[in-house]
């Protein structure tokens, strides 16, 4: 059996923790579904929650083989550092992680069903709002997003992060005299809350929701469908590379 590690960033909102268990629950399902007995799936935060990835990471004995995939939507310090630091301090021998979930043409098409689930109906100005990292790698796979989920729309969807990072949401909103926000971010929590205290938010200016919001099961299947992906990937390449 292998373990696979879904390693989320951990949020203080009820919302957002729903969120993150619903779609680790749907990737334990669609595992289960695709090679029966063959993974189990473990909890895992790098912030916020408990268990933290570093315990986690640490129970395994060596001849364990793990997967940590994380259910973040781009490379960045997690992925990057606090990841490999779980994986190089873990007792087993096979640590593989796995990629992160976007750029990915299936959550530009949950985007899109959130952006018209809020209303839109394929006018008005688009700009899609991502959390933000400190990391080159991280902010280019967000503008590589953009540039998938915009010709997704056939129209140009700019980005900009929540974070104190440029391009800054609210100065894209202005730039571009924007109508619709599209949520990049996983579920509610706290950058969702920040979207709302937008100039014009309510107004003029529509957020829509997230990703995944609670009690919607079809947009946590697929998330977790993206997630499954990367595991078998990360699986699947270290087969190859191991023969």
């Amino acid at each position: 059996m292998k373990h696979v590690i879904a390693v989320a960033h951990g949020t203080d909102s009820p919302d957002g923790r729903a969120t993150i268990d619903a779609i680790r629950e749907s990737l334990a399902q669609q595992l289960e579904a695709e090679d029966a007995g063959a993974f189990q799936v473990h909890e895992a935060y790098v912030d916020v929650q408990e268990p933290s990835l570093d315990a986690v990471a640490a129970k395994f004995s060596e001849e364990d083989e793990v997967i940590m995939v994380p259910l973040l939507l781009s490379t960045g310090y997690h992925t990057q550092v606090d990841m490999k630091k779980a994986a190089d301090a873990s007792p087993a021998r096979d640590v593989r992680i796995a990629r992160a979930l976007g750029p990915s043409a299936q959550l530009a098409k949950l985007q899109r069903t959130r952006l018209e689930e809020a209303g839109w109906d394929g006018y008005g100005q688009i700009v899609m709002a991502a959390a933000g990292s400190s990391r080159a790698d991280g902010r280019q796979a967000v503008e590589l997003q953009s540039e998938i989920f915009s010709t997704l729309l056939s129209q140009h969807a700019p980005h900009g992060f929540v974070a104190s990072i440029d391009p800054k949401i609210a100065d894209v909103v202005e730039e571009h005299s924007a109508e619709f926000v599209s949520t990049y971010l996983m579920g509610r929590g706290f950058f969702q809350g920040l979207l709302h205290k937008l100039d014009g938010a309510g107004k003029g200016l529509i957020v829509a929701e997230p990703l995944v919001i609670p009690g919607d099961e079809d947009s946590a299947s697929v998330v977790a469908s993206v997630a499954k992906e990367r595991v078998l990937e990360a699986d699947a390449s270290y087969r190859i590379c191991s023969h």
